[in-house]
């Protein structure tokens, strides 16, 4: 599945972000298992030179030892997603991944991403699953699918799996607008936010640019309707979010800091982060990632 690279936001914006060195927390289960209490501030609009300390080769294997490994209904007619969760705690994280790719839902957070699950499961319950279409979940229905289909299969999932509230939402990518939404709509539920290089919607992408996109090409197996119902749509509705909004940029990612602040409009008292590391910034910055993770619970 390809993604378009490089968006840019449909006017200047300013940007405010908060860079925290991944010094502050060198996190449980992910090697050393030291916390460093007196990390310094950085310096405001600047790109953090820290590297972060490599994965521990023992990192967690999300697949086993799961407290909930599971299939649950969403749907009247039975329909079901699949979902895992590991850890105790609360609140509970919940990973959205990208859009629609070989991966699928928690594939590429539950599979490759252990260093960072590892560090986030020192700390609480942290839970992922299959959106409608993909690996263990059933398929989705025949028909364009909006963005409220989206959210209120996730909000079905968890009530359905009993897995209380409140939630820190972590979105990757195409992930971070479902989660944006999901807040929006469900505020109650809702501790927190994390955006992981999530580019900024745009009202001018097309098929004809990226063919893969709609809702019932082979490529979208849970057949949603992205360019009208979360590209064009979040470019011009946009949706105040209560809970704290952390927004993390990737220094080598598909966004510039400028382009990612169309999110900091969602709540004036968001933070921006840059890291050092690429697109998946969970796996290049496992640690990083999770240390801003962790801030908000």
């Amino acid at each position: 599945m390809s993604e378009r690279s490089g968006w840019e936001s449909s006017r200047p914006r300013t940007s405010r972000f908060v860079l925290v060195p991944v010094a502050i927390l060198v996190l449980a289960g992910c090697g050393g298992g030291e916390t460093s209490a007196d990390a310094e501030s950085s310096t405001q609009g600047e790109t953090s030179s820290e590297s972060s300390p490599a994965p521990s080769a023992d990192a967690f294997v999300p697949m086993s030892g799961a407290v909930i490994d599971g299939r649950f209904p969403v749907a009247e007619d039975g329909r079901q997603l699949a979902l895992s969760c590991w850890g105790e705690g609360s609140p509970t994280v919940v990973l959205e991944d990208g859009h629609p790719s070989e991966q699928g839902g928690r594939l590429q957070f539950g599979r490759t991403g252990g260093a960072f699950l590892n560090a986030l499961v020192a700390h609480t319950r942290v839970c992922a699953y299959d959106r409608a279409g993909y690996t263990a979940s059933d398929p989705a229905p025949n028909e364009p699918r909006t963005a409220d289909d989206v959210i209120e299969d996730l909000h079905a999932l968890l009530t359905a799996a009993e897995v209380a509230g409140p939630y820190v939402l972590v979105g990757a990518s195409f992930g971070g607008m479902i989660v944006t939404y999901y807040a929006a709509r469900h505020p109650e539920e809702v501790a927190g936010v994390v955006l992981l290089d999530v580019p900024a919607p745009t009202d001018t992408l097309t098929l004809e640019e990226i063919p893969e996109l709609a809702w019932d090409h082979p490529a979208n197996p849970e057949h949603v309707d992205v360019i009208p119902e979360f590209e064009s749509r979040f470019a011009n509705e946009r949706l105040p979010i209560q809970a704290p909004l952390t927004v993390i940029t990737a220094s080598e990612g598909q966004s510039s800091v400028e382009d990612q602040s169309v999110w900091l409009e969602l709540n004036p008292a968001a933070t921006q982060v840059q890291l050092v590391g690429d697109h998946d910034i969970y796996l290049s910055d496992a640690l990083g990632v999770a240390a801003e993770v962790v801030r908000l619970l």
